[in-house]
């Protein structure tokens, strides 16, 4: 009897052990699957995958980043009697990388991969936007983390990860030059850099002894294409303007309007503004310009006469209040002018021929524009003729029409009606 029972007993001993597992994989198997599943996604693991067999599980998914992936893992290690085998966390981090700009400051934040590509990003987008300062100290890498499927590495400008970045990146194009006492100094964003070399190239022609600093002005591609860049166009006006003496400007953003500053003739500013055309289009120019009669009224400008320094201040002094007052209408020399002039030419004939004269004549501004012209030539024709009957040298003396400056402007003569002399 005794023996029987034994030997039931150990027949018995499997089927209970099978019965056992039957009902441990049929009932709770499904309930540890679901708190894996669980504490994977509480975790912040995307699509979790948990297989499990008997008491080893298989874990798979994406996790946002290496800390979220060890939390998940760890979680996983705590759900007893389950044990989490070696090879068995296939958890992936999928590179990841975001920007923030700070002023003038782009931060880098995310994860790549084991490699340089950290290094690489910096520089690529160091060349698209020079004016930031790139900022990866948020950015890392690591052997967790792995490529996007389809993605080889090395990251460029079209890649999936740098598109959304470098698309906020994108910048509108300007453009400033300032001449101010002995520098010109250019700055702003340009689409090409060859047309920064040009502009540089054009304003050294006409420097001269001025110093042109271009360490402010960005070429990238990264620069949104501008209507006013045309590199001919544009360098054929920057050239002509900035050849005259400062201070003056010009300054234009994407929306095409130019901003000019400075001193000009009437004669100049309608050649700037037809060079201006074709670089603006149909664009309003707005200009604020000190209007003078002459490239021998801008402040700054320098004689070319070859006199000696003191003989030249004393006839400056001179002929700065030496003005020749015509009657309405008439280009005849009044008497009392005359008397002035007689006076003078002994002055202009001691001085000899290197002093270089010009007789400018100032037309009415509020006159008809040829009628003015025309007697204004005849009055300075007759003082220039009036001094070379008195001696003066006539080697290099010359007889022009200033142009009309409004009446109340800072440089209009005291008369429309007057012939100026200067020295050239």
């Amino acid at each position: 009897m005794r023996l029987s029972l034994c030997f039931f007993m150990l027949i018995l001993l499997p089927v209970a052990t099978g019965v056992h597992a039957w009902l441990f994989c049929s009932e709770n198997l499904p309930l540890l699957t679901e708190e894996a599943v669980a504490r994977l996604k509480a975790a912040g693991v995307r699509d979790p995958v948990v297989t499990v067999r008997f008491f080893d599980i298989a874990v798979s998914g994406e996790a946002p980043d290496p800390p979220a992936r060890e939390k998940a893992l760890a979680a996983i290690r705590t759900l007893v009697p389950l044990r989490l085998q070696p090879g068995a966390e296939n958890i992936h981090v999928l590179a990841s990388l975001s920007a923030k700009l700070d002023q003038s400051t782009l931060r880098l934040s995310g994860w790549f991969p084991e490699g340089d590509e950290i290094s690489q990003v910096r520089l690529l987008l160091a060349e698209l936007r020079p004016d930031l300062v790139i900022n990866t100290d948020d950015l890392h890498s690591t052997p967790e983390v792995r490529w996007p499927e389809g993605f080889k590495p090395p990251l460029t400008v079209s890649s999936a990860l740098l598109k959304p970045i470098i698309a906020t990146l994108r910048v509108p194009a300007e453009l400033h030059i300032h001449a101010r006492g002995d520098t010109i100094v250019l700055s702003g964003l340009l689409p090409d850099p060859g047309l920064k070399e040009e502009l540089v190239a054009a304003l050294a022609e006409v420097a001269g002894a001025r110093e042109v600093d271009p360490t402010a002005l960005q070429a990238s591609p990264h620069v949104l294409p501008a209507d006013f860049a045309k590199p001919e166009l544009l360098t054929a006006f920057v050239n002509s303007f900035f050849s005259l003496p400062p201070p003056r400007s010009f300054d234009i953003q994407s929306d095409g309007i130019p901003h000019l500053t400075g001193v000009a003739t009437r004669q100049l500013e309608s050649a700037w503004l037809a060079l201006l055309r074709p670089v603006t289009g149909a664009a309003k120019v707005e200009a604020q310009f000190t209007l003078v009669p002459s490239l021998y009224h801008f402040p700054g400008y320098q004689i070319q006469s070859k006199l000696p320094p003191a003989t030249l201040d004393l006839l400056r002094e001179i002929l700065r209040g030496c003005v020749i007052v015509f009657d309405p209408g008439s280009s005849r020399i009044p008497p009392e002018e005359q008397t002035k002039l007689a006076t003078l030419s002994s002055t202009l004939l001691a001085a000899g021929p290197k002093l270089g004269l010009v007789i400018g004549a100032h037309p009415d501004p509020a006159g008809p524009e040829k009628a003015e012209k025309d007697i204004s030539k005849a009055r300075a024709d007759a003082v220039m003729s009036f001094l070379v009957e008195q001696g003066t040298p006539t080697s290099d003396i010359h007889a022009v029409v200033f142009d009309p400056v409004p009446a109340g402007s800072p440089a209009a003569p005291a008369s429309p009606r007057s012939v100026e002399l200067l020295i050239k």
